[in-house]
Formats: structure tokens, sequence, C-alpha cells
């Protein structure tokens, strides 16, 4: 199963006035969403319980309203063997756009290289502008990021650390 089965991007072309924020229960620990009327727009791992100051970062001027949407719940049934379609509404460059869309096409349980995804994207020797992009993906476990590992096969980098990436990385290879 490929994300991209389920999960469309449409790019935000101005920053949304109003945010709909829920938390839940990931296999990972808490998350905090973040959506807009159009789709899904962030998802925190909230270790540290700063993620709805991490929020307020991003979306200085949003109001934001604490009210469970559909979003949030099609995001949360990909951490279930029943995913449904999901919505995502980023913010994001060109650059950035194609590569989390690559990511999407990575299955559940397989990895890609860095090296990989640039050459999918048509952009052989940008490994380095890939992990940039990778690492500034939104949406925790919903793109998976965490499927993109080092060309020498290590874990690489993760924003969230590499503990919760391998973490991640078993789960999903143990529901394959």
């Amino acid at each position: 199963m490929r994300p991209s089965d389920f999960i469309t991007i449409t790019a935000m072309t101005a920053l949304p006035e109003m945010l709909f924020t829920a938390r839940a229960e990931s296999p990972f620990g808490q998350v905090l969403l973040a959506a807009s009327e159009v789709g899904l727009s962030h998802v925190w791992l909230d270790e540290d319980g700063q993620a709805l100051a991490r929020m307020r970062q991003a979306f200085p001027k949003a109001q934001l309203i604490e009210k469970l949407s559909p979003h949030h719940e099609a995001a949360m049934s990909h951490f279930t063997a029943t995913p449904q379609p999901l919505s995502l509404h980023l913010q994001a460059t060109p650059f950035q756009l194609a590569v989390w869309r690559a990511l999407l096409d990575i299955r559940l349980g397989r990895v890609s290289s860095y090296k990989e995804v640039a050459a999918k994207i048509g952009k052989p020797k940008a490994n380095r502008a890939v992990g940039s992009a990778v690492g500034k993906n939104p949406v925790f476990f919903i793109i998976p990021c965490h499927r993109v590992l080092a060309h020498d096969g290590g874990l690489g980098g993760y924003f969230w650390g590499l503990a919760v990436k391998s973490r991640m990385l078993d789960w999903e290879q143990a529901r394959r």
C-alpha cells in the first residue's frame, strides 16, 4: 500500500485565517493535529508538550479552534490497517511538494534513500536539497519521511530523533 493511493496534496496559496486543532494518541505518542477547511496542515509529535507553541509560530495570525474535523479523523486512520482518503493542505515550495509527493509513493514497510528520491523527482544531484525538504515535512508519519534512509542504509537523521524513526520503521515492518 502506498500513501499516494489515499492522500492528495494541495499547496497553500495563502496562510489560513483559521485552523482546527485536535490531540490524539498515535502508536508513537500524543500528536497535535491542525487542519484548515481544505485539509490537514500539520501533525506534530508532542513529546515535550510544545506542539501548540510550534503551531502558533508556524501560523501566528491564524485563529486556533479546538475542534475535531473530518481531516483529523482521516489522518488518524493512517495509523490503522484501513486508511481513509486524506487531503493535505500544505505550505511549501514547488520543490518541497515534489519531494513530499515522491515520499507518498514509498510503500508501507519499505524504505528509500535521499539519492533515490532525488532521482525520482528528476534532480539526481539534489540529495542534500531532498534531505532538507524531507526534514521540513509538516505532517509527522502521514508523509512518510521516516522511510528515507542514508545512501549507506543507515538511519540518517530525523527531526523527532533516531529512536522514534527506528520505532516507526519497526512498527511498519510488523504490519507489512
